[in-house]
């Protein structure tokens, strides 16, 4: 097992994954563009978990915020396969971002995660995160 910077030779198994993430088909017209610029971006770094194939990725938005006046780590996506969960793959991972966060000198590393994701809760406040936040959406497509 290692943990790779994932690049744009890795859209196919994202865009797997995401869908996964989403319990949705999303579109790969939609989704490419948006993954190409993701991953040209300096502030945007997708690192996976490679076996023989990526099982899993975490995607972090590096950004200054005035509220903590310093730098921030967010994740904003972390997914592992359906076969591959429960195996530490995920805490592999996010110790991973921890690290990093710190080794650049970032205050704090923050996620937002859905409702209905009980188990990512527990997970998240195993992992030493605490909910000090609320999140809110509002569609505005048409």
């Amino acid at each position: 097992m290692e943990i790779v910077q994932l690049g744009l030779e890795d859209i196919d198994r994202v865009f797997e994954l995401s869908n996964q993430l989403e319990n949705d088909c999303l579109s790969f017209d939609q989704f490419k563009p948006c993954y190409y610029e993701i991953v040209s971006l300096n502030n945007h770094i997708i690192y996976g978990v490679k076996l023989d194939e990526i099982v899993g990725y975490i995607h972090l938005r590096l950004e200054r915020q005035l509220h903590h006046a310093s730098l921030v780590v967010e994740v904003l996506e972390l997914i592992i396969d359906d076969k591959h969960r429960s195996k530490h793959f995920g805490k592999r991972l996010l110790d991973f971002a921890v690290n990093y966060s710190k080794s650049i000198g970032a205050s704090h590393i923050e996620l937002t995660t859905n409702v209905i994701r009980e188990r990512a809760h527990h997970f998240y406040l195993r992992e030493g995160f605490n909910q000090t936040s609320l999140k809110f959406v509002r569609n505005i497509r048409s």
